[in-house]
């Protein structure tokens, strides 16, 4: 049965597109797959092995806030919005990644960090919850002899 609907699947993209855009569009997708995940192996690696632990100092912010000019709050306004963008993309690419191959809930992970929004912490702690999760970021950071992240 299963073997029909994937005959049944690849008749139908046979007819509908030529064999060179299917050739060219596996060539892209995999290329492209294995750029992000160096990508991402790369970012994880550099994060601070406390990065996921959350210890709030409401204090923190105000003294921030004082602190900034005009010049600096425009660029920090700029480099918030890229953060919440790029956030974003990851968050997609991880939804996506939940069903095509690759490491969609660590992807959303990292997208989910960068993007400011009520209940993160409790969203991004469900999701660290999961022992398969910790296991492949920790699993990065030893392939790259980097001490494993400390979690809540």
């Amino acid at each position: 049965m299963l073997k029909d609907y994937y005959n049944e699947i690849t008749n139908v993209l046979m007819a509908t597109f030529d064999s060179n855009f299917i050739f060219l569009t596996i060539v892209i997708t995999t290329a492209l797959s294995i750029v992000y995940f160096i990508v991402i192996s790369y970012t994880i690696t550099q994060l601070d092995t406390r990065y996921f632990l959350h210890k709030e100092n409401p204090g923190d912010d105000a003294i921030k806030k004082a602190k900034l000019t005009s010049q600096a709050s425009i660029k920090t306004l700029f480099v918030n919005f890229a953060k919440i963008i790029v956030g974003i993309c990851l968050v997609v690419c991880g939804l996506v990644m939940l069903v095509l191959p690759g490491q969609g809930l660590i992807t959303m992970l990292i997208g989910l960090s960068l993007i400011p929004f009520p209940g993160k912490h409790k969203f991004e702690k469900n999701i660290l919850a999961r022992k398969s999760v910790r296991y492949s970021l920790n699993w990065i950071r030893r392939k790259a002899n980097k001490t494993p992240f400390i979690f809540d």
